[in-house]
């Protein structure tokens, strides 16, 4: 083995705990945007509507992602269910449960990181690299399971923002203008 595949191969793990390690950090008690999830959800189901569209003619591609947007929903409600729910006078928030959070992103930035080795190797022994990542059932199962998860995430969170009235703030009586 070459010097910058051994170094590439040690360096992977070093990107992996860092990408993970943030993320875990990124996964806490939240400020709940009513916009944010409003954009959420459109941008997911709009890049699985994209996709789907693109995926027309590659059978395998096209039910592997069907397949991952359904697990993605099944994860997503049940992630909705494990997510605890705030509503207290000074705004709403979320606490979403961790692991299946970081189950579903690792498991699509794992793909990408593989995707990256695979380019590499290919770069490296100069054999053209297959241009279609999308096309890749692998690829496509784990692009539905991202997409679902937090496209019916941010809808579940934007239905439970509707169901909820704000608690009022209590009134101080020394805070007197």
């Amino acid at each position: 083995m070459e010097m910058t595949t051994l170094t590439l191969l040690l360096l992977v793990p070093l990107a992996v705990w860092r990408i993970y390690s943030r993320l875990k950090r990124m996964m806490t008690r939240t400020k709940s945007e009513l916009w944010h999830h409003y954009a959420t959800a459109a941008v997911t189901i709009g890049v699985l509507l994209l996709l789907l569209v693109k995926l027309l003619g590659n059978w395998p591609a096209f039910g592997a992602l069907l397949a991952g947007a359904v697990a993605g929903v099944l994860l997503g409600h049940r992630n909705m269910k494990l997510t605890r729910l705030e509503n207290k006078p000074d705004g709403f928030f979320y606490t979403p449960n961790r692991n299946l959070g970081l189950l579903v992103v690792m498991l699509f930035i794992s793909r990408l990181i593989y995707r990256l080795f695979e380019a590499y190797l290919h770069m490296h022994n100069q054999i053209p690299l297959d241009p279609d990542f999308v096309g890749n059932p692998v690829s496509s199962v784990l692009f539905g399971l991202l997409l679902g998860f937090y496209g019916v995430y941010s809808s579940l969170l934007i239905q439970w923002r509707r169901t909820q009235k704000p608690v009022p703030r209590p009134i101080d009586i020394f805070d007197i203008k």
